[in-house]
């Protein structure tokens, strides 16, 4: 049976500005797909008559036109006159719509106003779908084939009528083709240094399996998906396939399944009973926010010194100020005396500690900026390595707290 051909609209001047970053067709491509959908294109546009119908006439061969935004009570809403412009049709009032408006400011204890009245005139042509998370009507129309659905471009009302109403239809509408992922997390290998070492097991996956390499700070995330008739046969070749790849990297692997590295450690920590405290200069408290944005952390986190100013360091940590003076604050003494000081001083089983150049400046010849320590101290001792991270201060201090994970990570296993 023919795949559908679907296509993304969204409209609105923000997010071709920038001043709202368009989520929207992100979220619509993973869950058509997880209903065993493809999202074959996605367009993002502005509130102008001729940029909506010049997207509604490129997007004439698809079966399925997803379109998001544009459809408020205000002035720069033009969507639902310029659907009339293309649908050859006119606005007209909807009783469904307005109740469906009253009803909303009533829960909600606010004054229904003339403007917000205009929303419930919607082309005459379309089926109207309500909207249950909001005033902004949700809109079903066909042209020569094509179906087109509109939906408010708030992230939580469309995802809202995506979900209760929109699915259920188009899963009546058109054919679904069986389709299933899986992610693999590495870390400590770069993107081309990982695609030379799987290069034999890439070019021989069955062609309804495709890898994506998704790489992000200090990270690589392998994404092995596929679509195919036969679910079972799909879930079988994704076993035997990812069986595959863990035998050939696995020092590199954190997770078999989509998670940041600090769960993967979490996870490790609650498991054996262990704690860790961290002791931060460059990465500034990063360590720490990351691990506490998990519930439970408490559990396995005791706490954090962000030792930032060179004296804290003596102060709070204990390091001897001979040894700044002598090696530098950004050395290897110095960050396993951070590392020990802290474990000490939170009594945790572990001590992570980071020094380091963020930059954009601060750096020298023998500590260029980018150049990152960090040293794990436990009951066994410490372990320290030196690093550098690039010139980007973002990445410099994302970069240095995945390793210290990973290097907490090596010793937990």
């Amino acid at each position: 049976m023919k795949e559908i051909v679907i296509k993304n609209i969204s409209i609105g001047d923000e997010l071709l500005i920038g001043q709202v970053i368009n989520t929207n067709a992100a979220w619509l491509g993973e869950h058509l797909s997880s209903a065993g959908f493809q999202l074959d294109s996605a367009l993002t546009i502005g509130d102008s008559e001729r940029a909506i119908l010049d997207a509604f006439n490129a997007c004439m061969d698809a079966d399925l036109v997803l379109v998001t935004g544009g459809l408020g009570p205000t002035a720069d809403d033009i969507t639902k006159p310029t659907v009339c412009k293309f649908f050859d049709t006119e606005l007209v009032f909807c009783q469904a719509a307005y109740d469906n408006v009253v009803s909303l400011f009533k829960r909600r204890g606010f004054q229904m106003s003339e403007r917000n009245r205009s929303q419930a005139m919607l082309p005459k042509a379309c089926e109207y779908i309500p909207n249950t998370y909001g005033t902004a009507p949700c809109m079903w129309l066909e042209k020569k084939g094509v179906v087109f659905a509109f939906m408010p471009g708030v992230p939580f009302e469309m995802k809202g009528i995506f979900t209760d109403e929109l699915l259920p239809r188009i899963k009546q509408r058109f054919h679904a083709v069986p389709y299933e992922k899986r992610v693999v997390m590495t870390t400590g290998i770069g993107e081309s240094f990982l695609a030379d070492k799987i290069k034999d097991w890439e070019e021989a996956l069955p062609p309804f399996l495709s890898l994506a390499y998704l790489p992000q700070h200090g990270m690589v995330r392998l994404r092995l998906s596929g679509r195919h008739e036969d679910a079972v046969l799909l879930h079988e070749t994704l076993d035997r396939e990812i069986a595959k790849l863990t035998a050939l990297i696995p020092e590199y692997i954190f997770a078999m399944q989509d998670q940041p590295i600090e769960r993967t450690v979490f996870d490790l920590l609650i498991n054996k009973g262990m704690t860790f405290a961290s002791a931060e200069s460059c990465t500034g408290g990063n360590i720490a926010h990351v691990i506490t944005l998990i519930p439970g952390s408490s559990d396995v986190f005791k706490g954090t010194a962000v030792t930032y100013a060179t004296p804290m360091k003596t102060k709070v940590l204990g390091v001897p100020a001979e040894v700044i003076e002598k090696h530098g604050v950004v050395s290897q003494e110095v960050v396993e005396r951070m590392a020990t000081g802290v474990r000490d001083l939170m009594e945790a089983d572990f001590g992570v500690a980071t020094t380091g150049v963020a930059g954009p400046s601060g750096g020298t010849e023998e500590t260029p900026v980018g150049t990152v320590w960090i040293g794990v101290a436990s009951s066994k001792g410490v372990v320290s390595k030196c690093f550098n991270f690039g010139k980007d201060r973002e990445n410099v201090i994302n970069r240095a707290t995945i390793m210290a994970y990973e290097m907490l990570r090596q010793q937990l296993i």
